[in-house]
């Protein structure tokens, strides 16, 4: 299912080598790819930056914009990379990650994740209002609309304690059975959550001042034993390459077996684990 990867930094990362050896992973994640970064000069935070998107419906490994993009050094302090499997919603350059998108106080966000949502409560509408077909599409927009909401109640734009608490708690509320890894970033910081019960996202600390993050360790056998589980059932911010909160876990782990009870049952496997 999918595959992440995103750098939070201090100063610009090269990120050419990773990102070639990430996009090879495409072939068994064939339905879309996408990169985004913050084109900041190398000042994170700058509420000028814009946003660098590009994104495609068909395998990276079948791309020739991708080549073209690699071939120019990309270096950034923020930036996002996706390859998509897909679980629900057509082959369509809606349905491909990172998903962009904006708050009420005009903060640009990205998007990327990794899992299924089985259940959608807190998501209903959403279809109606979303531009492709995908769960992950309606959990940005849902995230966009509680950091509204706490936006308008707290009376002016939030600082980064009050989007913490508000995205902490709709990702706690979210998790339940569900399978959710998923990277933010609103060109200061980055938001990373995982609750899957395998170690499903990993982080390597490049230097006191840059980490990067992926489904699975980069780098080959020199880097292997460099990268670490991101702590599940939590939600994380990076800033400048720096952990600046983490908070409380919830309990809402998701258990691999649950896609096979899916595959098994159809929708009928959440009465069959309740009886």
């Amino acid at each position: 299912m999918c595959e992440l990867f995103a750098i939070n930094s201090g100063r610009p990362v090269l990120a050419n080598a990773y990102l070639r050896e990430f996009y090879t992973h495409s072939h068994d994640n064939p339905h879309g790819w996408g990169l985004s970064w913050r084109d900041d000069h190398g000042n994170p935070g700058d509420p000028e930056a814009d946003v660098m998107l590009w994104r495609e419906p068909i395998p990276a490994y079948e791309s020739t914009l991708l080549p073209k993009i690699l071939e120019q050094p990309v270096e950034a302090c923020r930036l996002e990379a996706h390859i998509r499997f897909s679980t629900c919603g057509a082959q369509s350059v809606e349905n491909c990650h990172p998903f962009l998108g904006s708050d009420i106080s005009g903060r640009e966000w990205t998007l990327i994740h990794n899992g299924i949502l089985f259940n959608e409560e807190l998501l209903a509408g959403y279809d109606r209002i979303e531009r492709g077909e995908t769960d992950s599409e309606r959990t940005m927009l849902f995230l966009l609309d509680v950091l509204d909401e706490a936006t308008m109640r707290a009376g002016g734009a939030l600082g980064f304690d009050g989007t913490f608490d508000a995205l902490a708690g709709a990702l706690s509320q979210i998790s339940n059975l569900n399978r959710l890894n998923l990277i933010l970033d609103d060109g200061t910081y980055t938001y990373v959550h995982t609750n899957t019960s395998e170690d499903t996202l990993n982080y390597r600390q490049l230097s006191d001042d840059a980490i990067v993050f992926s489904t699975k360790p980069l780098g080959g056998d020199a880097e292997k034993d460099l990268w670490k589980p991101v702590p599940r059932n939590r939600l994380i911010a990076y800033r400048d390459g720096r952990l600046v909160r983490t908070s409380a876990p919830h309990g809402y782990t998701f258990c691999e077996a649950i896609l096979d009870l899916r595959k098994k049952f159809g929708d009928a496997w959440p009465e069959v684990i309740a009886s």
